[in-house]
């Protein structure tokens, strides 16, 4: 009777043996998950003082120009303009600019737009290019950047398109932002017809170019 019951005993203990180490294999078998989570992160940064931006005039007007006095076969630069940018903070305030074209339908890469044709034909365009910098009495260069991190030189007659954010330095340290008050720059603006071959114009047709200038904090 103690053989019987010994013998049950060992048979009702192999099954849980049998059962963990079935277990255990398939654990060991079974496929890795990917976390069921991601994080978001928002940051940005809170500045004590705000900048305005001016200019010394809003509008540069080229007046009225005969289709005769156009170039047939290349771009016929009219006469250019030069204003004054002024970046007035509250408090000295790390900052750069970037422009927006108003009139993109009828830009280029580089070339602010001023209009079509009746016909849809690009009218032409203008550049915009700084120079001349002071900022709280000192000298300054400008520099640009693409991403507000890394910044490049920018010569007078480089022109400032829409995918460049550009600040200013100091001109004997290294090409990064330096926080200002009260900045002033010379803005050219140079604007052009493209080639009379490629413009149809049988009719008054205005120029009609408008840009905004944003100022960023950094």
């Amino acid at each position: 009777m103690d053989l019987i019951q010994s013998a049950k005993s060992i048979s009702v203990m192999k099954t849980p043996i049998k059962t963990l180490i079935a277990c255990c294999l398939i654990g060991s078998f079974s496929p890795a998950f990917a976390a069921s989570t991601v994080d978001l992160t928002v940051k940005g940064l809170i500045v004590p003082s705000a900048c305005t931006p001016s200019l010394s005039a809003s509008t540069v007007d080229v007046g009225r120009v005969s289709v005769k006095d156009l170039n047939l076969d290349t771009r016929t630069q009219l006469t250019p303009a030069t204003l004054q940018l002024g970046i007035d903070c509250e408090s000295a305030t790390l900052f750069a600019m970037q422009t927006t074209d108003n009139r993109a339908d009828s830009g280029a890469h580089g070339e602010y737009g001023i209009g079509k044709t009746i016909p849809g034909e690009r009218i032409g365009g203008y550049y915009m290019s700084l120079d001349n910098g002071v900022a709280d009495g000192a000298a300054v260069t400008p520099i640009f950047s693409l991403d507000g991190t890394t910044w490049g030189t920018m010569d007078p007659d480089d022109g400032w398109s829409t995918t460049i954010m550009v600040s200013i330095r100091d001109p004997g340290a290294a090409r990064v932002p330096v926080p200002a008050k009260n900045t002033q720059m010379a803005l050219s603006v140079k604007p052009f017809i493209l080639a009379a071959k490629n413009v149809t114009i049988n009719e008054d047709t205005p120029i009609d170019g408008s840009a905004t200038i944003e100022v960023k904090y950094l």
